[in-house]
């Protein structure tokens, strides 16, 4: 009795690993042959273009910052467009870069900030400073803007009164074969995929990316303090208040993608403790994953991602004990041989990347366990408390 339970118990735990990886994209993407479920409703009149405040908050970013107000100037939106930045206590040349643009622009505003408030906290300012009304479009320096990018990301708010959230197609460029770029960059654009579907189908994509997007400014709710997500919380803010949320195609957006596993693991958990602070306080909107589109995409494309490490660590340990309950020599093997596998994979990894070898399929699993790893160590992090939301930014050059 004992052995069919722990069978049952690790079947479990493979199942869903499985389903929100492999089978709950797949069913999603392959849905989309027949057709969206939520077409946009095209009203007659759509009236005027409304304002649009771009609201970024920025931490020493030298390097990316022309670049990106040049992109953001670049704009070919028609309506009235002002540009709101803060810069979260800079300490290399991103202020005189920014008082430069504000002195030649009009509607560029920069608030310099002389402690550190945190990506949310700025945010939070700058949404008080834009007022209530139009659009926000909430971006990151690292991330470039084409010329028509705030045009068609308003352009879904004109024309459909039920749409709160549109996230842009996010492309990472860049990647290379010596760090983890390729498989970034591959994972970034799958992901792309899943939401652009859960949004055609539902109305309720699995949250924006971040990088750049943008919310009815009606919709937004000022993020609490010491939240690390902000725009998750914003995004599940605006899906409780009932708005929809959608990824336009044509709001394309481009980002180099991270090459340095060091320093996604240092992003992704920072992520990770973010996400754990948004599953409980919006539990009620996946719980139970049943009860509506919304909750069945938040669970399955979510929930389960960030239960991944735990399923495995409880799928791991039902299969030791039912080594240990039949005494099974087979299961034993079969254990031992899957573990050395995983801990081969990482080693050969390493080793293959300093004799300037990559193996893509060894370097994806690699990337499988740092990501799971730093789950954990969010986890961990939130348990502990987060006491400041103050961020580095990732390096993406």
């Amino acid at each position: 009795m004992i052995s069919l339970l722990l069978i049952i118990l690790l079947a479990v735990c493979l199942l869903l690993v499985a389903y929100t990886y492999l089978i709950y994209p797949g069913w999603v993407m392959r849905g989309m042959e027949r057709g969206p479920f939520f077409p946009v409703m095209r009203r007659e009149g759509e009236g005027p273009l409304p304002r649009v405040a771009v609201l970024m908050a920025v931490h020493n970013e030298e390097l990316v910052l022309r670049n990106k107000m040049d992109s953001l100037l670049a704009q070919d939106y028609l309506g009235p467009l002002d540009i709101l930045v803060g810069s979260d206590c800079s300490t290399d040349a991103t202020n005189d870069i920014l008082a430069d643009y504000a002195s030649k622009h009009d509607h560029v505003r920069v608030v310099p900030f002389d402690s550190r408030q945190g990506k949310p906290g700025i945010i939070n300012q700058l949404a008080a400073m834009a007022g209530s009304e139009g659009v926000y479009v909430l971006t990151d320096a690292s991330v470039m803007l084409g010329p028509g990018t705030v045009t068609a990301l308003v352009d879904p708010f004109r024309l459909d009164d039920r749409i709160g959230v549109v996230d842009a197609t996010m492309v990472q460029t860049g990647g290379r074969a010596e760090g983890i770029g390729q498989t970034e960059a591959h994972y970034i654009s799958r992901e792309v995929a899943i939401k652009r579907a859960e949004g055609a189908r539902w109305g309720a994509m699995a949250g924006p990316f971040g990088g750049c997007w943008a919310l009815k400014a009606s919709a937004y709710r000022k993020v609490p303090d010491n939240f690390l997500v902000d725009d998750f919380y914003l995004c599940m803010s605006a899906y409780e208040a009932g708005w929809k949320g959608i990824v336009s195609d044509r709001a394309v957006v481009h980002e180099a993608v991270g090459q340095e596993i060091r320093e996604e693991f240092r992003r992704k958990v920072r992520i990770s403790s973010g996400n754990w602070q948004n599953l409980f306080r919006f539990r009620h909107l996946w719980q139970p994953p049943t009860h509506s589109p919304l909750a069945m995409v938040l669970f399955s494309h979510k929930v389960l991602r960030w239960w991944t490490p735990f399923l495995m660590l409880v799928g791991a340990l039902a299969w030791l004990g039912l080594i240990f309950q039949s005494g099974n020599y087979w299961a034993g093997l079969t254990f031992v041989l899957v573990g050395g596998c995983l801990v081969l994979a990482v080693l050969l990894d390493w080793l293959l990347g300093r004799l300037g070898i990559h193996w893509t399929a060894v370097r994806a699993l690699r990337y499988f366990i740092a990501m799971n790893l730093a789950l954990l160590v969010g986890f961990w992090r939130y348990l502990t408390g987060i006491r400041s939301n103050v961020w580095q930014p990732t390096q993406r050059h």
